[in-house]
């Protein structure tokens, strides 16, 4: 790459999500690698960085308001927290108390959990769970001896799935499963967007279970494996902080919504209440789709329009902390999720203290609720009293709590929730071809090409890769 290292050039970032911040600090380590004269800004709107990350603590208990954990099966933002010298901080799950319940027809039922165990002890335990009842398993079943049949563009998660597991399997198996993921309907989701892995096994062996009975086992040849999660010994909010403090002399303006963006005679400006920022050479829109549509509508009016299109939910997470001597009995497990077809207000919970260690006082019990999305979202028109009482409910008829809890913290994520809906992929190419007639602008964010901590932070520091690689070539 031709560098010009004496020509300074200016860079805004909107959004301090992880994608924004990933983006920022993948800005500031290519400068100094690479000798660049680059000033970096960062915009957002809210009065702290991190987007759905958030720890607080209260009193000896942490509580990851957002997501609690990374997944390990991608590994970018485990990488990313060793880079920046986390990795001493870096907690798994905790083994002892491994595994996980589906709340099916009226009680909790246990599944297999992670990959310690072997693909056929799954399939056992699957069939031997109650989950779904024997015509269902049976129609399971089908899927060792049905064809592949024709490649699909594009289809649905409960298409895909019911045809080859039918469609009880999709009510009580997939629709929970991926409840606690996108908070989505597997009517609406796109299965090439957010699960290719499947078609994919499909494709090459013919049947899902086939390629689950035939992958390698590592398990029997007892190496040990990466558990499917991993965290922070205080939270993830912990990788917040550091990546702020490693963007070195970047600009930082917090409780600053930008309000638009326009074209400028050396690049981009930005309007916001305390005026215009001109001159950005480079610009990476980091925030929600539908914010991204809002500043673009007159600059890219087509891209934007494609990104309104993006569908987004509201969810909340609801904590109890309880005295494990008032139970009556620790809970087993990481929690439960429930299947919308059983009709409950809540998606499921977690056993955080039984999830992760340094979670909870020695005496004491956390527990967190999800609610939202596409399932359970006319809950969310109640206040902050009224979800404690749906979740306390809801705990105590699923999972036997009746405990009072020592305190309780409600946080909700409006409109935060991206869709991967059927055709995404398309219309994200779409977007992707229509922005490359502005150069110097470019997107991330969980909107667009990957959910969670690892896919957010692999893409916003892609993105900063092919911006870095336009304003220096």
């Amino acid at each position: 790459m031709a560098q010009t290292q004496g020509e300074g050039k200016r860079v805004a970032v909107v959004g301090g999500g992880i994608a924004g911040l990933a983006a920022a600090y993948e800005l500031a380590v290519q400068a100094r690698e690479q000798g660049l004269s680059l000033s970096l800004e960062l915009f957002e709107s809210s009065d702290r960085l991190g987007g759905a990350i958030l720890t607080e603590r209260v009193d000896d208990y942490v509580l990851d308001a957002g997501p609690d954990a990374v997944l390990t099966l991608k590994p970018w933002g485990l990488e990313l927290c060793r880079e920046i010298g986390l990795e001493d901080e870096i907690i798994p799950t905790q083994d002892e108390h491994r595994g996980v319940a589906l709340y099916s027809r009226g009680r909790l039922r246990s599944l297999p959990y992670g990959t310690g165990s072997s693909a056929v002890r799954k399939v056992r335990a699957y069939v031997a769970s109650g989950v779904v009842s024997w015509p269902a398993k049976l129609r399971m079943a089908a899927d060792l001896v049905l064809p592949r049949g024709a490649q699909k563009q594009d289809e649905s998660m409960a298409d895909f799935f019911g045809r080859r597991l039918g469609r009880e399997a999709v009510e009580r198996i997939v629709d929970p499963l991926i409840a606690g993921i996108y908070s989505g309907d597997p009517d609406k989701l796109s299965i090439y967007s957010t699960f290719p892995r499947f078609p994919q096994m499909v494709a090459k062996q013919r049947s899902i279970l086939l390629a689950l009975l035939r992958a390698p086992q590592s398990a029997r040849s007892g190496a040990r494996t990466l558990p499917i999660f991993c965290s922070l010994r205080d939270g993830l909010g912990r990788m917040v902080e550091v990546i702020v403090e490693r963007l070195g002399d970047t600009r930082i303006h917090l409780s600053t919504p930008v309000t638009a963006v326009e074209k400028a005679d050396s690049g981009y400006s930005l309007e916001t209440h305390a005026g215009r920022h001109n001159a950005y050479a480079g610009l990476i829109l980091a925030a929600p789709a539908w914010t991204s549509a809002r500043l673009l509508g007159d600059l890219a009016p087509g891209p934007a329009d494609k990104m309104k299109a993006i569908r987004y939910v509201s969810s909340a997470t609801v904590f109890f902390a309880y005295r494990t001597s008032d139970l009556g009995g620790r809970p087993r497990g990481f929690g439960f999720l429930v299947p919308a077809c059983e009709g409950r207000r809540i998606n499921g919970a977690t056993w955080i203290t039984n999830k992760f260690a340094h979670r909870s006082p020695d005496d004491g019990f956390l527990a967190r609720c999800f609610i939202g999305g596409d399932r359970t979202g006319e809950e969310m028109r109640a206040d902050d009293e009224g979800l404690v009482r749906i979740c306390r409910e809801e705990l105590r008829d699923i999972a036997g709590i009746t405990a009072q809890p020592l305190f309780s913290r409600v946080y909700r994520w409006k409109d935060s929730g991206p869709q991967y809906d059927v055709g995404h992929a398309n219309l994200i190419g779409e977007v992707d071809t229509a922005l490359a007639e502005h150069p110097g602008l470019e997107v991330t964010g969980a909107g667009f090409r990957g959910i969670g901590i690892p896919d957010c932070v692999y893409d916003g520091r892609e993105t900063a890769r092919r911006l870095i690689e336009s304003l220096y070539k």
